[in-house]
């Protein structure tokens, strides 16, 4: 069970970690500083390490937890990158920077969310146009967002959760419960109203380490959806089109462009997409590397109680361990050769990007 000080303190140790292994790397370091506290009432940071030429041609960017607590993992892998030096950093014509904790909010509270419960991956779209609509959220409102919170309701959710998926398809379910809406700023999957401090944050180093380059590729790592321990690769786009052919060269079978018959998750409001569109002059490639932990079902309901525990319930109690346990076992699975098969399939990956800047 977890409480407050021990959510802090695994958030301490992973960007400890983090910023130990890129200065033993040699790499260089920066710290931006969040504007709220985490648990414990000490300072949150998104972090960066950078190595390479500015005037190289070529940029790589690899990011954790924009999801939060997706980072432990996505934070694990960066940290064991450094350590064993997997970038190719003889490349002349290559920069690598590293984005450790784009929602350090999120991460350290051990929430999918940011400070104002918005989900950051639909977060990056154009606010001055008409909001998008999630027509089917409606009809899931109800359960995902209850007012009381108990185990019942708990094993409610997941039954519904599993008829729905076997009734519907993952497909249609996953974009109806996680395909975002801007009408329910208390509910799950709130893309918000504005543009977030981490998406203006990002946006900046983007456009920094973009300046005279030419070609792109942006990973970005994720948790909670597919087998566990497995780690796909997906994008967006027709076979036929070129950033898909050089996807292809970098990584061949790997990647999935996306799913046929799975959730797309690079809906509208995704990081990845939205960098891309920043510098269309640029031949910029963004991919999303996620990890399978437990079933949909199980993730659904732990990302429910979270929502429930902070409108509802008290952060110090018994309950809140329980469910924040929840949320670290949905995001991290606490299965034998986890950490071992996530970390290779992630070596594997930014090893053939870095080998072909």
């Amino acid at each position: 069970m977890l409480d407050l000080k021990t959510m802090a303190k695994r958030y301490h140790a992973a960007r400890a970690a983090f910023l130990d292994n890129a200065e033993r790397a040699g790499w260089k370091t920066e710290s931006i500083l969040h504007p709220l506290p985490g648990p414990d009432g000490g300072p949150l940071h998104m972090d960066l390490a950078f190595s390479g030429a500015r005037e190289a041609q070529d940029l790589l960017m690899i990011s954790s937890g924009t999801h939060g607590i997706e980072g432990y993992l996505g934070s694990q892998i960066q940290s064991r990158l450094l350590e064993e030096g997997v970038i190719n950093q003889a490349t002349p014509g290559q920069q690598t920077v590293m984005i450790h904790a784009v929602n350090p909010y999120g991460f350290a509270w051990h929430r999918r969310v940011n400070e104002d419960n918005v989900d950051l991956n639909r977060n990056f779209i154009d606010f001055g146009k008409p909001l998008p609509v999630n027509e089917g959220y409606a009809d899931f409102y109800d359960i995902l967002n209850p007012q009381t919170w108990d185990e019942g309701h708990s094993a409610r959710l997941k039954q519904e959760a599993a008829e729905a998926i076997a009734r519907m398809g993952l497909a249609a379910v996953f974009q109806a419960v996680s395909g975002g809406q801007y009408t329910h700023p208390e509910g799950l999957q709130y893309g918000g109203v504005e543009p977030s401090w981490s998406r203006r944050t990002i946006e900046a180093l983007w456009a920094r380490f973009m300046t005279g380059k030419i070609r792109a590729t942006q990973i970005d790592l994720h948790t909670g959806l597919g087998e566990t321990g497995e780690g796909v690769l997906m994008t967006y786009g027709e076979e036929s089109q070129p950033r898909i052919r050089r996807a292809r060269a970098m990584w061949g079978d790997i990647l999935v462009s996306p799913p046929a018959d799975g959730p797309d998750v690079l809906a509208q409001g995704v990081l990845g997409p939205h960098l891309e569109g920043l510098f269309p002059k640029a031949e910029v490639l963004a991919v999303l590397l996620e990890y399978g932990t437990v079933a949909p079902e199980d993730v659904v309901a732990a990302i429910a109680a979270d929502n429930w525990l902070h409108r509802f319930g008290d952060l110090k109690s018994a309950q809140a361990g329980r469910i924040k346990q929840m949320m670290l076992d949905a995001f991290y699975a606490d299965a034998p050769g986890f950490a071992e098969k996530t970390y290779k399939r992630a070596r594997d990956v930014v090893a053939a990007a870095s080998n072909a800047g």
